[in-house]
């Protein structure tokens, strides 16, 4: 009778959870009564039905599945009654259904205790222990167990994970498992995926596999390792292989893999060992000889397998320091242990329990010494012949920079250096840095030194050979120091490193033998230095966009004050093989500054065939060479405009800076520094032919008009002294005036043209020293040198045209348009002033310029050209017609006869205009004649009728009278 009662009473708890309720969405419990609840409201000991459908006897929470919505939060636990059988398996199942049901599911642990965990057993978990699996993902088999100190979270990699409890008997431990559980969908999991617009790279998965992935090309989109189901705690019993491959690698580059985290909230590993009395302050970093069994661990290998060396071993810590493979190859695996506690989070707000690392590809030059060649080997080879280094350093000879490997070394490693310089060389090295440091925390932080015979019980030696003899060997220490030489740079020069501080060998060769114990990924080993073959030391940057090829053109900028010296490298020189030497140093100021050199010394050689004079017209230093001597000077030119390069300066002998230094202070933002020496001999290098220059940006407004004009026409004054404060701040500044591409220009000024380049002993016919200056072409090319007189006095005007106007330079006229710089040269008070027009030339004038006959009337040569100069016989535009301002020289544009009354007024109207006009009074003309031709025809149609009407009544009263 008793197993008759318990069928009923089971199959009435059957009946009761399963009778057809209300339709109720796939997340909700359909109650009885019709109302629908939350599923893990199910058997939560709640009434949430308010019929007791969702409490039914005997009701348990395990074995069900569970959905939910997004956005939500719900809450799960599982309760094992005193009397229940062992073992107790319980399994729970979560399934996002896509949708606003979401895509991946969150497990957060608020309560954990399962079991025993026993790190040192072969059977972690003897107990009991929670296992989680996940649909389409292979099983691992890995387990937790024992008792969480706080929330751990877990992120599902799929949409359905089923979490399995199973107890295998009591235990003095009790038990307790309670969780909460969201759905989200993937476009709000930005820490796994990316955000939509900036998606992360994930690698894609090796079929058949948890988390084995492979990432490739990794420099176009930023690439992260993540450990499986992160955020969360990743499974146990769980091993990875990441593969990273660079496949595109530029022309003359070389690509390493680096992979690093500095984030301490990314570096979420296993960590069971407790540091007593380590400094907080201090990261913690856990590797190598820490890596025991029952810790998780990444392994990195220095190409694509296992069968690579190992660069590092790592199982814990705050961050990852970098660790760079030799190649456009790394390996990363990844193992966890097969038991392990539930890891809890950091925070309840940031439930993190997992890492993730940043993957970087190095590029650096092919032929650079910042990577070994060698698979096995780790050996550089210097040559005095091709010095490989961009360092700055004064002084003679040939020199560079060496620093150690950018790659990681695995541990046992030495790395060799060979230098080798021609027989009569000496080789000089100074150790800029040199440092190693063990990042390594544990409980063998102080036995990191131990016996061995390759390396003597050093952790890190460094062993120097001058040619066959050794002159430096170090255990753990630094070599010799010149330190102070890292504070040179563009601005600062230091001084010399002294033989106590540096290497100075007595053989053309020298070796450096470096080796490293624990490899330097996680136990760096850094060292630079300084070796001089060649001093190539050059201020500035490298500059090379107008004048490519040259290798000492140098661009200075956003540095307000620094010494500019000319090259000290022989090889730029006669006695290192080069004719000729050509070096432009660009200085480039901000808005509101301007550049003042100060030349202090400049040498030509030992007897230079050249005198820096002085020009009559400008006042400026110009030089002066011999017949048949060879070019060498120091030029300054400034760049008011990019195109347009003027020459202000011209420094040519050994004595013009022998007295007292040369001031120039520029008037514009660019100013270029030029040296050049042709025909060098071969004993010449620069001690004989060398400059000295000091440059400071200095604080001035900018002009702030523009004098750079591309109109139909115009004027300007010049006076000196200035009257207004824009002819003070843009004195020095040339006016450029520029025509269209199928226009000419015409410049009139008012004085005497001088000639170009007077004779030094011939006295000058013009009465003041000022000068108007008037260049063309690019470069600008001087034309005219006026000598200035009043503006506006007629029997004075001077005419200039562009060169194009006579038949010259018709080449140059398609190229590039005609225009004109104009330069004031106020030495003593006076004015002048100057004009310009953009003139073309009538269709008749350019005919017979061409020699071609010319068969049009006059009336028809007129029309072509409705607005001309006739003094110029040359076209203008119509705007400036009758403006009230006299253009043509005459002033034939604004007479009397033109800019009348309706002369003004036929004038103002553009020729559409006036053929418009035309047609409408044509039109109107027709229209009349054929309304008076139509009204003859009509009278003329009356009359006729009016005739017939008539005859025939004349006719018949005829008869009757008859």
């Amino acid at each position: 009778m008793s197993w008759w009662l318990c069928f009923m009473v089971v199959l009435a708890a059957n009946f009761y959870e399963i009778s057809p309720g209300p339709a109720c969405r796939i997340s909700e419990f359909p109650c009885r009564n019709g109302r629908c609840i939350r599923l893990n409201a199910y058997c939560d000991g709640t009434n949430d039905c308010g019929d007791v459908s969702d409490e039914p006897p005997f009701c348990t929470v395990c074995n069900r599945t569970y959905y939910g919505d997004v956005g939500k939060t719900y809450a799960l636990r599982v309760l094992k009654q005193p009397d229940a059988r062992y073992p107790f398996l319980c399994h729970l199942t979560f399934t996002a259904n896509g949708q606003n049901h979401g895509d991946i599911i969150q497990l957060i642990f608020d309560e954990f205790k399962v079991g025993r965990y026993e790190a040192s057993a072969l059977d972690g978990c003897p107990d009991g222990y929670m296992q989680l699996s996940e649909l389409g993902r292979p099983f691992t088999g890995g387990s937790w167990c024992g008792t969480s100190s706080g929330p751990a979270a877990y992120y599902s990699e799929t949409s359905t994970v089923t979490a399995s409890v199973k107890l295998f008997g009591l235990t003095d431990a009790s038990f307790a498992f309670q969780l909460r559980y969201r759905f989200f969908s993937k476009k709000e999991a930005i820490v796994r995926f990316g955000l939509p617009g900036a998606p992360i790279e994930r690698g894609q998965i090796a079929p058949g596999t948890y988390c084995t992935r492979q990432f490739e090309e990794c420099y176009r989109k930023p690439c992260r390792l993540q450990s499986p189901n992160y955020p969360g705690m990743y499974p146990r019993n769980v091993s990875c292989y990441w593969s990273l491959r660079q496949k595109f690698v530029p022309t003359c580059k070389h690509a390493m893999i680096s992979v690093r985290q500095e984030a301490v909230h990314k570096m979420q590993m296993k960590r069971s060992i407790n540091v007593a009395g380590l400094n907080k302050t201090e990261r913690i970093l856990r590797a190598w000889r820490d890596c025991t069994g029952e810790r998780d661990h990444l392994i990195f290998y220095d190409g694509g397998s296992t069968n690579d060396a190992v660069l590092a071993k790592y199982c814990g810590g705050d961050w990852l320091p970098r660790v760079v493979s030799r190649g456009p190859e790394m390996l990363v695996a990844f193992h966890s242990s097969p038991f392990s506690i539930p890891l809890h989070s950091p925070s309840s707000q940031s439930p993190l329990r997992g890492f993730e690392l940043d993957v970087e590809v190095i590029f650096v030059d092919s032929d650079s010494l910042d990577f070994s060649r060698q698979n096995t080997d780790c050996m550089f080879y210097v040559n005095a012949t091709s010095p490989d280094s961009d360092e700055i350093w004064t002084g003679s000879g040939r020199r560079g920079r060496l620093v150690s490997p950018k790659h990681s070394l695995p541990p046992n490693s030495t790395c060799v250096y060979k230098f080798f310089g021609y027989p009569d060389d000496l080789i000089w090295i100074s150790f800029i840095s040199y440092s190693h440091k063990a990042l390594l925390v544990g409980d063998n932080t102080q036995t990191l030194i131990r016996n061995d015979t390759a390396s003597y019980g050093c952790s890190t030696r460094i062993r120097i050979w001058d040619g066959t003899s050794l002159i430096e060997d170090k255990c753990d220490e630094s070599p010799r120091l010149c330190d102070h030489s890292a504070l040179s740079n563009t601005s600062r020069v230091t001084r010399p490193c002294s033989k106590v501080e540096s290497y100075l060998t007595i053989d053309r060769s020298l070796v450096i033998h470096h080796y490293t114990e624990d490899g330097t990924a996680l136990h760096p080993a850094y060292f630079k230095l300084m070796y001089e073959f060649v001093d190539t030391k050059l201020g500035g940057e490298p500059w090379s966009k107008k004048y490519e090829g040259g290798v000492c053109h140098r661009v200075f900028r956003k540095q307000h004050v620094g010494d500019v010296i000319s090259p000290n490298n022989v090889f730029l020189y006669g006695r290192g093989g080069a004719k000729d030497l050509d070096c432009v140093y660009r200085f480039e100021a901000e808005n509101g500054e301007r550049i003042r050199l100060t030349l202090y010394n400049a040498s030509f050689g030992i007897n230079p065939s050249c005198d820096t004079v002085i020009d009559p017209h400008t006042g400026r230093q110009i030089c002066e060479f011999y017949a048949g001597s060879r070019l060498a000077e120091l030029n300054i030119f400034e760049r008011p405009w990019e195109d347009y390069r003027i020459q202000k300066t011209c420094i040519c002998d050994n004595l013009t800076l022998s007295s007292k230094p040369l001031v120039f202070v520029s008037a514009s933002r660019v100013v270029e520094l030029q040296f050049t020496a042709k025909d060098m001999n071969i004993t010449e290098d620069f001690t004989v032919i060398h400059f000295h220059v000091l440059f400071e940006l200095i604080k001035m407004t900018d002009c702030p008009r523009n004098q750079r004009l591309s109109t139909y026409g115009g004027d300007v004054h010049f006076y000196s002294p200035p009257k207004k404060d824009d002819d003070t701040l843009c004195a020095g500044l040339p006016w450029v005036v520029e025509s269209r591409y199928n226009r000419s220009l015409f410049l009139l000024s008012w004085g005497a043209f001088l000639p170009l380049k007077p004779r030094l002993d011939e006295t000058t016919r013009c009465p003041s020293n000022n000068r108007v200056m008037i260049y063309s072409g690019r470069p600008p090319k001087l034309i005219r040198v006026v000598c200035p007189a009043e503006p506006g006095t007629r029997p004075l005007a001077v005419h200039v045209f562009s060169e194009e106007w006579w038949g010259e330079a018709q080449a140059a006229i398609s190229q590039r348009p005609p225009n004109f710089m104009i330069e004031w040269i106020g030495i003593e008070p006076g004015v002048a002033a100057f004009s310009w027009l953009e003139i073309s030339r009538p269709r008749s004038s350019l005919l017979h310029q061409l020699q071609v006959p010319v068969n049009a009337s006059g009336n028809e040569t007129d029309l072509e050209c409705a607005h001309k100069c006739p003094e110029l016989d040359a076209c203008i535009s119509s705007s400036l017609w009758c403006d009230g301002k006299d253009h043509c020289p005459s002033g034939f544009d604004e007479s009397e006869a033109h800019c009348g009354a309706t002369s003004k007024l036929l004038n103002s109207l553009p020729l559409s205009a006036l053929a418009a006009a035309t047609a409408v009074i044509s039109s109107i003309i027709i229209l009349v004649c054929l309304i008076l031709h139509r009204s003859r025809a009509r009278h003329r149609r009356r009359l006729a009728k009016k005739k017939l009407l008539t005859g025939p009544k004349l006719l018949d009263t005829g008869s009757l009278n008859s």
